[in-house]
């Protein structure tokens, strides 16, 4: 299964979704991190797709991405 940027988009957006109402501070964070984690892999698959070389160099660290 191929997921698409849109659908990479859309998971953060979900995840945007459950941080503004979740009620416990931490489960917030946690989600805002997921978000931005989502978010990262799109906005990495977009360069990899603009110059297929910077892959094979940048791949993206889930810590990092999480991290923002």
């Amino acid at each position: 299964m191929t997921t698409t940027l849109q659908e990479y988009r859309a998971n953060a957006r979900q995840c945007l979704s459950w941080a503004e109402s979740a009620r416990e501070p931490e489960n917030r964070d946690a989600f805002f991190a997921l978000a931005a984690t989502w978010e990262g892999v799109a906005t990495w698959v977009e360069r990899l797709t603009a110059a297929p070389e910077i892959g094979a160099i940048h791949e993206p660290s889930p810590r990092r991405a999480a991290a923002g």
